[in-house]
């Protein structure tokens, strides 16, 4: 990759790594539905709906619109409000690692719905990502604490992008990336306001939770996503999904130095092993190919 790339990749690991991160300081202030239905609307109307408009115009939304309903209400609203809602109970450094096993999930659901096959090392990736997951939740199975609850929610979320990535792409192909983008974050927004009005704080916001919500709907949302499908473009998928590995380390970073979350060992190494795991899973590690090269 260039230098330039380069950048671009960590631009984008530091706006969506710390979205975790922002999420978590800002929705004790605003609650779940609020928080994120300022950030998809911010998002949408700001910066993704004005760029959609002036590339394609108001036709590719009117002639998916269908497809943009589903996916902006079930793949974009629901998962987006679950994160909002585990993020008052666990740390930014737990969702970011739970989230990154959204390839494994893939992989599956791939396997399911579309016969996508499954290589021996996408196998071992999902043995060994699933062990990572195990390895972070292990003691809270069984607990209906709020925490415990918080991340079943998390990998609920986890497990609803692995249908969303392969809904998109066997069903939404055709539509262009930023109208895509635009219109399912603009239609999870109005799916999300009615909930964000009934239960809109009654206590004012203040200036420090506004300052993040407005850093999560124009940074991590609007310019994440454009810099995300800039670098689906110039660098490919596989590259621009390794994002996916650097987002938990920012995030449990930022979370240790903005809100004080401990570093746990558990935590520590449960990442290590699911994005071990998920890096066999899309292939970025291949073993076996490397024994069967040795053989000949």
């Amino acid at each position: 990759m260039r230098p330039a790339q380069v950048a671009q990749l960590l631009v984008l690991a530091l706006l969506w790594g710390s979205a975790y991160l922002f999420m978590r300081a800002s929705v004790p202030a605003f609650g779940a539905a609020p928080m994120i239905f300022t950030r998809m609307a911010l998002g949408s109307a700001v910066v993704l709906l004005p760029l959609a408009l002036w590339r394609c115009g108001w036709r590719p939304f009117l002639r998916h619109w269908r497809g943009l309903l589903v996916f902006g209400v079930a793949y974009t609203a629901v998962p987006f409000f679950g994160l909002g809602w585990a993020a008052q109970s666990i740390s930014a450094g737990m969702l970011a690692v739970l989230q990154a096993a959204a390839p494994l999930f893939a992989a599956i659901v791939g396997r399911v719905w579309t016969g996508e096959p499954i290589t021996r090392g996408g196998a071992l990736g999902l043995l060994v990502g699933f062990l990572g997951v195990g390895m972070l939740v292990w003691d809270k199975v069984g607990a209906f604490d709020a925490a415990g609850l918080a991340i079943l929610v998390s990998l609920l979320v986890t497990a609803l992008w692995g249908v969303s990535s392969n809904y998109a792409r066997t069903r939404l192909h055709a539509i262009d990336p930023v109208v895509l983008a635009a219109g399912s974050i603009g239609i999870a927004a109005l799916a999300l306001a009615p909930m964000a009005l009934l239960t809109w704080p009654v206590e004012p916001p203040g200036a420090r939770a506004w300052a993040e919500v407005i850093f999560l709907g124009l940074a991590s949302t609007g310019i994440g996503f454009l810099t995300y499908f800039r670098l689906l473009s110039t660098i490919g998928p596989v590259r621009a999904t390794s994002v996916t590995f650097l987002n938990p380390l920012v995030a449990i970073v930022s979370g240790a130095l903005y809100l004080g979350e401990p570093i746990t060992l558990q935590v520590v190494l449960g990442c290590a092993v699911i994005l071990v795991g998920t890096a066999l899973t899309l292939g970025l590690i291949t073993p076996f190919r490397r024994s069967a090269e040795a053989a000949r």
